[in-house]
This record gives structure tokens, sequence and C-alpha cells, in this order.
């Protein structure tokens, strides 16, 4: 198979936190690196405009524990061994616009065939817009491949 011809996608559901969370990421093969578009609906907040961190994590699958945590969820995907905030998984973060955010970027730091399997995350908003570290997982998705 032709990895040009390797699109992938993750149906983002939302943890016990977060039950109305859901929505989309595409892995689009773009030039040298992978164009991403996410489009999500039902981020909570107190807040209209909240900033959610979106990342790309290594991990098995998005099961809900019966705590209604996503447990199987391990670090971020960096193959290269980057510091903060240069892993390959690091994505912007979404702007939540009363609950809805849409975003779309290009990427050489990944293509669609190196993100197969992983799991896109959403944490819950940050505090501070020069946050460091983040918290709870609300999101999550696993990337799967189809072709076209």
């Amino acid at each position: 198979m032709n990895e040009s011809n390797v699109y992938a996608v993750a149906n983002i559901k939302g943890d016990i936190s977060s039950p109305d969370l859901k929505g989309l990421a595409y892995f689009i093969p773009f030039k040298d690196g992978t164009m991403v578009e996410v489009e999500v609906t039902g981020l909570p907040g107190y807040k209209p405009y909240e900033l959610f961190p979106i990342h790309i994590h290594d991990g098995k699958d998005c099961e809900i524990s019966k705590t209604g945590t996503f447990d199987n969820v391990l670090g971020h995907y960096n193959p290269t061994n980057e510091s903060h905030p240069y892993h390959a998984g690091d994505m912007p973060v979404l702007f939540s616009n009363n609950g809805y955010a849409y975003m779309k970027f290009y990427t050489t730091r990944f293509k669609p065939f190196d993100v197969e399997n992983k799991l896109v995350i959403i944490h819950e908003a940050v505090k501070n817009e020069n946050a460091t570290t983040f918290g709870r997982k609300i999101g999550c998705g696993k990337i799967e491949k189809y072709k076209l």
C-alpha cells in the first residue's frame, strides 16, 4: 500500500465527567506531513471561551474504567524524546466557543500511518494559557486507518 493513500480518523468520546463530549479527528496525508482536522461538541466549561489541550498519546484504547476515567492511556506520543511542547503528539489547543471547537492545522511531526492505533486525548480546560501540566483526560478517540 502506498503511504500517501493512508488516512486516519479518531471518533472522540467523553469520560464520565463529560458525557456530552463527542467529535472527530481526521489525519490526512498532505505534502511532507499531515493535515489534522478536529471538530468537537459538548466541551464542558463555565465560561463561553476556554482552551482545551489536545494531544496524541500512546495507549491501548479508550475504554472507560469503573471510576469513569480512561485508564488505558499512556504518555504523549514522543518518538524522538523531545521536551514539551515539542513532542510529536503535541497539537494546538482547542478553542471552545460555548462547547464547540473546530481546528485544522498542518504538521510535519508525523504522518497518518505513524499515529495509527494511537489515542487522541482532550484534557480539561487549562487554568491559564501558559500551562505546562495537563489535567484530567476528558475525551478520548482511537486513531484508526482507512483507505479511500
